[in-house]
């Protein structure tokens, strides 16, 4: 027996983050996905940069909401709605036990806009503004060495193949005499501070009049691992991340994912982020545990994605009562767990070649090899 033979095309429970864009969808919660949107309209259509926590519970769904909105085409869908420029988006996990959170969270960024795509912005900017883009960068940096960084990728001309692995030595801190003679330059970017002022340089340049770009969105996944770092590491990324919101004020989100601990409040935020990052996060979006109702509506919203086309539109399962025994005898709910539960459902169904509809006597039958199920 084969999963198609319950009427699905793939597993509609996803359990773990696709790595195919396509796969990304957004089911059921249309509160929340128009709190998420809002925000992202807001980046797009004014100027002042943003701090937003996003809090919930583990399995909440705050790293599929970072990946569906930075690895899908949705938020140039939303800036076509607006009639705006797209804005530019990406995802980055905190650093977790890390001797250099802030090297790491640059190594992170350049991992993801490369010098190249730097490079390209740069030009089209350049070809946007003919004559003016050393003093738009002069004026979007307050660091005359990567000021001059800057105009040396505008400057390049391709006729150099080794130009890109130097300015990339450089920037992580390579002061070789052949480096940095090749470049013309003092020496590497070697503090944090250095680090700030070449990505806070980077990103007023191609958000300048929201002509590149209308927005530069960042979100940070999984900050609450902070706590795995040193008392030193995490004042360190903790200034880091507050000079480059403070030195990017115009045409920046920042979204926080966060996961409290039990018996962690917002009001602790402070303690761990310190008061000058924390009162910069005044907005919240809450990632809550689903009802009943929201539940079976983001699972029929699942199951549609994935059914064989004719078929019944609850796929295999008898009817919403089969959800609404699940839902009420699984503790807490998260879409985290309702995926898993209902994915092991599924696998036992063809495991167990079940071919009749799956009812609420079938799941109690298997209920033993649910770990999520209450005794």
């Amino acid at each position: 027996m084969e999963l198609n033979d319950l009427f699905f095309k793939e597993n509609p429970f996803r359990t773990g983050p696709s790595l195919n864009p396509a796969e990304l969808l957004w089911a059921g919660f249309p509160k929340l996905k128009s709190d998420v949107e809002s925000r992202l309209v807001f980046a797009m259509k004014t100027s002042p940069s943003r701090i937003v926590l996003n809090w919930g519970r583990y399995g909440s769904g705050k790293t599929h909401a970072a990946n569906y909105y930075t690895k899908t085409n949705r938020v140039n869908q939303i800036a076509t709605e607006k009639n705006t420029i797209e804005p530019r988006c990406i995802k980055i996990n905190l650093p977790r036990t890390s001797k250099d959170p802030v090297q790491s969270f640059f190594r992170s960024f350049l991992g993801q806009i490369g010098l190249k795509q730097i490079k390209e912005d740069l030009d089209r900017l350049n070809t946007e503004y003919p004559g003016q883009i050393g003093q738009i960068i002069d004026i979007n940096s307050n660091d005359i060495i990567v000021s001059d960084l800057f105009k040396l990728l505008i400057e390049e001309d391709g006729s150099d193949e080794d130009f890109f692995p130097t300015v990339e030595a450089y920037i992580f801190g390579d002061n070789a005499k052949s480096t940095l003679q090749k470049l013309g330059l003092p020496f590497g970017l070697r503090d944090d501070e250095q680090v700030v002022n070449f990505l806070s340089t980077y990103l007023n340049c191609i958000t300048y009049e929201k002509h590149i770009y209308s927005a530069f969105i960042l979100w940070i996944d999984e900050f609450e691992d902070i706590d795995t770092l040193n008392k030193q590491s995490q004042d360190r990324i903790t200034t880091f991340i507050r000079q480059l919101f403070d030195k990017t004020p115009n045409n920046f989100l920042l979204f926080l994912n966060f996961t409290p601990k039990t018996f962690f409040n917002v009001e602790d935020l402070s303690i761990m982020l310190g008061e000058a990052l924390s009162t910069r996060a005044k907005i919240r979006i809450n990632f809550q545990e689903p009802n009943i109702g929201e539940a079976i509506q983001y699972i029929k919203e699942l199951i549609a994605s994935q059914l064989i086309e004719g078929s019944n539109e609850l796929g295999p399962f008898l009817d919403e009562g089969v959800f609404e025994y699940v839902l009420e005898n699984i503790g807490i709910l998260s879409v985290r767990k309702i995926n898993e539960v209902l994915s092991l459902i599924l696998e036992l169904a063809v495991l167990m070649e079940h071919s009749k509809p799956i009812d609420v006597d079938f799941v109690k039958s298997i209920r033993d090899e649910i770990p999520s199920f209450e005794s």
